[in-house]
């Protein structure tokens, strides 16, 4: 499967040209939302994204017929429109795509004003084994964004830590390579503590790495209620290692578990809401609906309880427990 280097699609675009298809996937997000960035500036010729000349679409909520009519729609104000589908990995059925591939007249980087649109597919993977796969690594530009080898973390850190004007110490320098799990959301993340504090070097010693990033946890929220057992397990031992850790973050998924069983009875017996929810929370409970019945929600608060009694009455470390929660909870994974 032909893939194009991040790197090298960023030096076409630094010399204005844009390719009609873009497949971004990729387990390092903050690499594919800059690399949507920098698209979506050529593209559109530094002008702002606005309704007449860009469309964001999510590929858990339309099919590959809407992605496709909506590429093939002209921008009402005339230019080149760029049409952004996230979550492209839910696209069951990609036949139209390649069918639209086949008819472009060329796929090479081209100025923007020789396309009417250019169509930026985001995804956590991009499965070879389909049919569909080697038209569309033939003709589309297929990029993988991977985690950032160790190697490459250096220069990486002092980008960020340029990017935000801050100068790091050595010391700090060490400790951000030495992250666990470590990705640039989560690094960026730090630097902004360290930002935050500004030269008080005891201050940012006590910062960085303050207990739990925020990010890992939201990341381990979601991983579990997204039933993505591998991103889950990779998480676990920050919150299995610590009772002043497991205790609140309990608390915090049974919360979420709560909100998940009062909107799936909602949505089965058309109830309205009885609370506002947060629109952040509104939207995770839409993404993670699908992944769960009220009989799977039922076998998860066991297991929830079982680790709520054990940490109160026994004191020992829930690893065991936990990891025990998180393969239970992927059986029957699907409604």
């Amino acid at each position: 499967m032909p893939k194009i280097e991040p790197k090298a699609i960023q030096k076409e675009l630094e010399m204005g040209k844009v390719r009609p298809v873009y497949f971004i996937f990729g387990s390092e997000r903050m690499k594919s939302r800059e690399l949507v960035k920098r698209i979506q500036r050529a593209a559109l010729k530094n002008e702002a994204p606005n309704d007449f000349n860009a469309e964001k679409l999510d590929g858990s909520e339309v099919n590959i017929e809407r992605v496709i009519d909506s590429a093939q729609s002209f921008s009402m104000m005339g230019g080149t429109k760029l049409v952004l589908v996230r979550n492209a990995e839910e696209l069951k059925v990609l036949d139209p795509l390649v069918d639209y591939l086949k008819a472009l007249p060329f796929s090479m980087p081209v100025d923007p004003a020789e396309l009417p649109s250019v169509l930026v597919f985001v995804s956590k993977s991009f499965d070879g084994r389909k049919k569909s796969s080697k038209v569309i690594s033939d003709i589309a530009a297929v990029v993988e964004c991977e985690e950032v080898s160790e190697e490459d973390r250096e220069p990486w850190i002092e980008f960020l830590a340029k990017r935000r004007g801050l100068v790091l110490q050595a010391n700090e320098r060490v400790t951000l390579r030495g992250l666990d799990p470590w990705s640039l959301d989560i690094v960026d993340q730090e630097i902004s503590k360290l930002e935050l504090v500004g030269e008080d070097l005891e201050l940012r010693s006590q910062a960085l790495m303050s207990g739990i990033s925020s990010f890992a946890r939201d990341e381990f929220i979601d991983a579990i209620f997204s039933r993505d057992l591998k991103r889950a397990l990779t998480l676990v031992h920050l919150f299995c290692s610590d009772m002043e850790v497991q205790l609140p973050f309990l608390g915090l998924l049974s919360w979420n578990l709560r909100h998940l069983k009062l909107f799936i009875l909602e949505q089965e017996t058309r109830a309205r809401s009885s609370e506002r929810r947060n629109p952040y929370l509104q939207k995770n409970l839409d993404r993670w609906r699908k992944y769960w019945t009220l009989k799977s929600i039922q076998s998860f608060e066991h297991q929830l309880f079982d680790i709520d009694f054990s940490l109160k009455n026994t004191r020992l470390l829930g690893v065991g427990l936990w990891t025990n929660a998180l393969i239970q909870s992927q059986k029957k994974a699907h409604p």
